[in-house]
């Protein structure tokens, strides 16, 4: 049997003290990445063996049969499932069915009579944020005198409310900077290429309203800054892009092809075996990015995912505290997750290991930023864009910080080249940028003249003769990426002479 943290044995002894305390509804919040699959897993081995019967209610047909592999393969208790083309197996103590077909097979018949209605003493929900919704309400009102536990992340609404009216009890067992701390979380690095004007975009039931977003980001001048920035900070990582609508989640991965880069665009029409193709094609590294429209702010569960963008503002903490958490996760070689965000998501929202005070209480705003003695707060380097907290130098590229202490400021158009021009290049740095030119130029046939007009459109200067003599060096990928970088602007500046 599988060996639970002690975050883990918390929560689920928690669980247990707050139901023989009399609360009935507990919500447990645990930080994407804690194992809640492993934390339900162990509260219903303990009530099997009190002999009680479990419903687990999901919200995707994949996430049932993950469920149902874990139940089974580590805590050793039969798991039946209900949904289309599944037998059904009778007698069984612990239920999976997702939240849509349970709902559904519960008007087929009166309850008394439904082959399909599980007569549950506890009822376990997933991604329990999204709880308040009319169709779990359904279900979970013919449960109203039983044992209903909830688990997620991120415990408010989409509007920013709490979630009171379906849970009595909050456990707030482990937070995201607690698991980043004890190292069962990825570290993340942030940084914010640009800022957009949401001034004229509306609102809607507490966040931007979406064709109002789009027609303000789904742009071609924005989406090439965002293919511009990814190849600067996260080329060869795995990556997951989260745009406004199924339209600009196309673009995107239309523009990240264009340049040469693996993508592919998913949405909540694929299907379950093309979901599944993209995701070991990213893992054989066919392609390097899943651009969506928010299909991956819960369930899924990809280790190897290092980078995140932002692509989409967002007023909701719960979504972008989701949809960073899909890149938290530990994996072999991976040293951190890094967030590109073209939303003004972290000036919005903070860092993801803020700590935050969750309420309950579904006629407020569900959450504060607990205090610290001495509030640090976001801080953009205007040379690296990389985002931090508070400091007097830049802890990445060393940059003095002017605005110290200030919230995140905006970036003038696209991001600086690899090297700040205020900080002289070594003579070594110019004769190894030099020795890579000439091997690029020798490989791909140009003009040996370009050698020059390049490093000069580098470095303002013409090379010395310290410099001129270095033979050719094969590029790195940082070279790489500089250089394509350059292409692409160039190409920009052609198309615009072009409309003139």
């Amino acid at each position: 049997m599988i060996k639970l943290r002690q975050y883990q044995k918390d929560a689920v002894l928690q669980t247990r003290d707050a139901i023989s305390s009399g609360y009935k509804r507990p919500l447990i919040v645990a930080a994407t990445g804690a194992g809640k699959t492993i934390i339900y897993g162990d509260i219903i081995r303990r009530a099997v063996e009190k002999g009680n019967r479990c419903l687990f209610l999901v919200h995707r047909r994949n996430l049932a049969h993950q469920f149902r592999e874990t139940i089974e393969n580590e805590f050793y208790i039969g798991c039946g499932i209900i949904m289309a083309g599944e037998e059904f197996e009778s007698g069984l103590s612990v239920y999976c069915s997702t939240i849509q077909t349970y709902s559904k097979r519960m008007d087929l018949y009166e309850l008394e009579f439904n082959q399909f209605w599980i007569d549950a003493d506890i009822i376990l929900t997933d991604e329990s944020h999204a709880s308040v919704s009319a169709t779990y309400r359904k279900v979970l009102d013919a449960y109203r005198d039983k044992i209903i536990i909830g688990c997620t992340a991120t415990p408010v609404r989409a509007d920013g409310r709490g979630l009171g009216a379906v849970y009595d009890k909050l456990l707030d067992v482990a937070g995201t900077k607690r698991l980043t701390d004890e190292g069962f979380l990825s570290p993340v690095r942030y940084f914010a290429p640009r800022e957009i004007d949401l001034s004229k975009v509306k609102e809607q039931m507490g966040d931007y309203q979406k064709k109002s977003l789009a027609r303000v980001v789904d742009r071609p001048k924005i989406i090439g800054d965002i293919v511009d920035s990814w190849l600067k900070l996260a080329e060869g990582r795995k990556t997951i892009v989260f745009a406004v609508n199924v339209a600009h989640s196309r673009h995107l991965a239309e523009a990240f092809n264009h340049v040469g880069v693996g993508a592919i665009h998913l949405d909540a029409k694929s299907a379950d075996d093309e979901r599944a193709s993209a995701f070991a094609k990213m893992e054989n590294g066919v392609i390097k990015i899943i651009c969506n429209n928010l299909l991956y702010v819960e369930g899924m569960d990809v280790p190897d995912v290092s980078c995140i963008v932002m692509a989409r503002p967002t007023k909701s903490i719960g979504l972008y505290r989701q949809a960073v958490g899909r890149g938290m996760r530990l994996s072999k070689d991976k040293e951190d997750l890094i967030v590109i965000d073209h939303g003004n998501v972290v000036r919005e929202h903070g860092f993801v290991t803020d700590e935050i005070e969750w309420i309950l209480d579904d006629k407020e705003k569900a959450w504060t930023k607990k205090q610290k003695p001495k509030e640090k707060r976001p801080v953009k380097c205007r040379s690296c864009h990389e985002i931090f907290e508070s400091a007097s130098k830049c802890p990445v590229c060393g940059t003095e910080v002017r605005s110290f202490g200030k919230p995140v400021e905006a970036a003038d158009g696209e991001l600086e080249e690899l090297t700040d021009k205020k900080k002289p290049a070594t003579l070594h740095e110019k004769r190894i940028f030099l020795g890579m030119l000439k091997y690029y130029v020798k490989e791909n046939g140009k003009n040996h003249k370009m050698v020059y007009g390049a490093y000069r459109g580098r470095f303002g200067v013409w090379p010395s003769p310290k410099v001129n003599n270095v033979s050719p060096i094969k590029p790195d990928q940082l070279f790489k990426s500089y250089m394509l970088h350059q292409r692409i602007k160039y190409a920009r500046s052609m198309e615009k002479r072009g409309d003139s």
